[in-house]
């Protein structure tokens, strides 16, 4: 479960970073008031829904790794 907790703890500061650039680029080129909070909202949950998937296969993949190995030695 630790990888998990670290990979976690990794996308969630990838994900507060990728939301602050965007953000901020929104904002230097926004057109109304609201497309600066939900825009980049829009596309940072995009983001941490693929990264948390990814991080999903990864731990799986990890976790089961011996088992999958016996059986392919066997």
């Amino acid at each position: 479960m630790s990888y998990f907790f670290w990979l976690s703890i990794a996308l969630l500061v990838s994900t507060l970073i990728f939301y602050a650039i965007f953000a901020g680029l929104i904002y230097y080129w926004h057109e109304k008031k609201t497309t600066v909070v939900v825009v980049p909202l829009l596309f940072t949950f995009e983001f941490f829904s693929i990264g948390f998937l990814v991080i999903c296969l990864i731990t799986l993949l990890i976790q089961s790794s011996p088992d999958i190995l016996k059986l392919i030695s066997n």
